[in-house]
C-alpha cells in the first residue's frame, strides 16, 4: 500500500557559475548578481587579493533588495589597501538570506595597472529551481 510522504524544502549548495577570474576596473563592476523566485542563502564568496601590490585599493560592496520593488541598498562595503600580508590574502564575504536579490560589486580606485583577481561565489536554492 502506498503511504504519503512529505518532505520539507531542500536546498542544494553550488558554486556560482559566475565564479571566477574579474579584471578590475575604476568603476565598480557587477561581479556577481543573484535573484531567485523563492527565499534563498547567498552562501558567500572567498576573494583572492594575492595580486594585489603596494598602491592599490581594491573597493567591494554588497548591495540587497529588501522588498520586490525595492531597489539595490548598500548592506556593507570595505577597501583593502596595498600588498595584503601573506596570511591574510583570501577576503571572504559571509552568507545572506534573501529573496528578491543580491549583488557584489569590485572596483579598483587606485593602483598602477588594472589587476585581475579570482573570486569564488556560493549560493543554495530549492532543489528544483535554477
Amino acid at each position: 500500500m502506498a503511504h504519503a510522504v512529505t518532505s520539507p524544502p531542500m536546498l542544494r549548495l553550488k558554486r556560482s557559475t559566475q565564479s571566477g577570474e574579474k579584471l578590475m576596473t575604476a568603476a565598480y563592476a557587477q561581479v556577481y548578481y543573484e535573484d531567485c523566485p523563492q527565499a534563498f542563502f547567498f552562501c558567500g564568496a572567498r576573494l583572492d587579493l594575492t595580486n594585489m601590490a603596494a598602491g592599490d585599493t581594491i573597493d567591494v560592496q554588497c548591495l540587497a533588495k529588501l522588498t520586490e520593488d525595492s531597489t539595490l541598498t548598500l548592506v556593507d562595503s570595505i577597501s583593502y589597501s596595498d600588498a595584503r600580508p601573506a596570511t591574510r590574502q583570501i577576503v571572504t564575504i559571509g552568507y545572506l538570506a534573501n529573496i528578491w536579490g543580491i549583488e557584489i560589486k569590485m572596483r579598483q580606485s587606485a593602483g598602477a595597472g588594472y589587476r585581475t583577481f579570482v573570486c569564488e561565489f556560493y549560493d543554495a536554492k530549492r532543489i528544483g529551481l535554477l
